[in-house]
């Protein structure tokens, strides 16, 4: 008997609940996931409770439960299946915020929040978006949407807490099936497949919840764009020290050098064999432990969206020692080429260059290589070797960066 089994079935339907959330739906189909959700996920240790209790694992269940599910995010989770249970539906509330990202800055406009009584539906909400920049006097504007979900009323993002309690659950599921031994049975590997399969709970919710844009003033044109990304475990992270041993670099006593070292020739000798590249961002903790986003996107608008996000982060987190951004950049001869949209500047460059910039509370750095020096090892091109440049960082795309770093207490 598969002691196991009920609670993975529990689990699954927990998780099959949430992944139907979606923004284009109206609130109460949303509800209706959160609702069905909250339910299933209490029924996990329920029916684990029932299927241990006669068996020489319940204090071992109980003392797992304690380490795992005492924290802040399950107890929420389970005050609130109480509640739809026995009061009322849950009350949800939806919120867009509407980001402008400008050459110095970025304009952040949140609209008001919206319950079921007064809802404005996704398409009606994204016209609204389409209007206001519309009306700004650029060549483009880049910006991105975002939905929040909370309760109403309260302030902590409803998907944070989600996401927590169910990386909590699922750590005392792993940590009871050890201390049980026994083999799965062909049931729940049936389930573990499926779950495997759902992607919204283990997911960066903004790949749910976000959207790019950028709008062409010429044709009066506004372009939604396409985008994925892979991650290094963010829990966990990788020791600088690995990630330089793996690319045979030799270790000094500054390891923020070494890493950036690593990093150059990770990218050199993968832009020579790929010949193109994914635009990658590694942040550096002062533990020595680095974590990399690699991204690849259709416009402009997902990259100035992304380093906002890191000088959002890094002044609050005095942990981040530096960071490095590597990616492709094309430049032009014709400097008249500037007063055209990014769809005509691209399709006239006349060279591209790796650009890697190194930044840290102290210096930033910008490093340029010609893809004709690395691809062809041409030297007659406008950066034969990987040579540093001056560059006016008041104005650069990384200056919110450095200007967070500044910030930092």
């Amino acid at each position: 008997m598969d002691l196991l089994l009920s609670a993975y079935q529990k689990l699954y339907s927990a998780l099959q609940s949430i992944e139907r959330f979606n923004k284009g739906q109206d609130l109460f189909d949303n509800i209706a996931c959160i609702d069905n959700f909250l339910s299933e996920f209490r029924n996990v240790t329920f029916v684990l409770h029932k299927s241990l209790a006669h068996t020489d694992y319940l204090s071992v269940y109980k003392q797992l439960c304690e380490q795992y599910l005492s924290n802040p995010h399950c107890s929420w989770l389970k005050i609130k299946r109480n509640e739809i249970q026995k009061e009322k539906p849950f009350s949800l509330e939806k919120q867009l915020i509407l980001r402008i990202y400008l050459p110095y800055s970025t304009g952040v406009f949140p609209t008001e929040c919206f319950t079921i009584e007064d809802e404005v539906d996704y398409s009606s909400l994204i016209d609204m978006v389409k209007r206001v920049i519309s009306n700004i006097p650029a060549l483009e504007v880049f910006f991105s949407t975002e939905f929040i979900y909370k309760e109403v009323g309260k302030e902590v993002n409803l998907f944070e807490t989600i996401d927590r309690g169910i990386e909590s659950l699922q750590s005392m599921l792993f940590a009871i099936d050890e201390k049980i031994g026994a083999a799965p049975s062909q049931e729940r590997k049936t389930l573990l497949s499926k779950i495997d399969k759902l992607l919204f709970h283990k997911t960066p919710k903004e790949a749910w919840f976000v959207d790019d844009y950028v709008f062409y003033r010429e044709d009066g044109y506004f372009e939604k764009g396409q985008r994925y990304e892979m991650i290094t475990p963010h829990s966990t992270g990788v020791k600088c020290s690995d990630f330089c041993n793996i690319l045979k670099m030799d270790l000094t006593d500054d390891f923020i050098q070494d890493t950036f070292e690593a990093f150059k020739r990770l990218h050199i000798v993968h832009y020579a064999m790929q010949k193109s590249l994914m635009p990658t961002i590694l942040v550096l903790n002062k533990d020595g432990i680095l974590s990399m986003t690699m991204y690849q996107a259709s416009i402009k608008t997902t990259t100035y969206r992304k380093i906002y996000e890191l000088a959002s982060e890094i002044k609050k987190n005095t942990n981040i020692v530096a960071v490095f951004l590597v990616g492709e950049m094309i430049y032009y001869d014709d400097l008249n080429m500037l007063n055209q949209d990014y769809r005509y500047r691209i399709a006239n460059l006349q060279s591209e260059v790796l650009a890697f910039d190194k930044i840290t509370k102290d210096k930033a750095e910008e490093y340029l290589i010609s893809s004709e020096a690395i691809i062809d090892n041409s030297k007659d091109c406008m950066f034969p070797t990987l040579t540093e440049i001056e560059s006016h960082q008041s104005s650069s795309m990384i200056y919110p960066i450095i200007k967070a770093f500044s910030e930092q207490s």
